[in-house]
């Protein structure tokens, strides 16, 4: 799973989904160190913006900087670069956590009967408090077919899986 010129697509999806679009750009933008204020000015945004994604970035170990102080005016420039190894770990870090939510989701899809009605889904305990009828909607509760989830979930999981032997 390289983070190279060809920037795989995977990667740039689970940044963009577990951060934002904006996050992804300024990433991409590193690929050698880089002010960021040039940033800024390939993306024509303000520098502030650029800086605050920069810093969200560097709080989760994304990038780093060095920091250097210019003698006439005082001010300290920074030159970012991103850290491939960080972002794998990133990504790694962030699908097992998916996983782990997943294999949770799908025992209490396999363990659990529900039931549904018109306007909800709910547990059996629910749905026995309530002599099977929705206090909502009035309609009585059927009992809720979760072989569809549980494929969803399952495909889910291999997916993620196979994601997991590239990284």
């Amino acid at each position: 799973m390289g983070l190279g010129k060809g920037y795989n697509n995977i990667v740039r999806g689970i940044l963009s989904e577990s951060l934002s679009e904006d996050h992804v750009t300024v990433i991409e933008k590193l690929p050698i160190p880089r002010y960021d204020e040039d940033i800024a000015e390939e993306l024509k945004v303000k520098a502030t913006i650029i800086r605050t994604l920069l810093n969200d970035l560097h709080a989760k170990s994304l990038v780093e900087y060095k920091r250097t102080k210019n003698k006439k005016t005082g001010w300290y420039t920074y030159k970012w670069k991103r850290r491939d190894d960080k972002i794998k770990e990133y990504i790694r870090n962030y699908l097992l956590k998916n996983l782990a939510e997943l294999n949770k989701k799908l025992d209490y899809e396999k363990q659990n009967v529900s039931f549904n009605c018109s306007c909800k889904r709910v547990p059996l305990d629910m749905a026995m408090d309530n002599s099977f009828i929705c206090p909502d909607c009035n309609q009585k509760y059927t009992k809720y077919d979760t072989a569809e989830i549980i494929d969803e979930i399952t495909t889910e999981i291999s997916r993620i899986n196979s994601l997991l032997k590239k990284t």
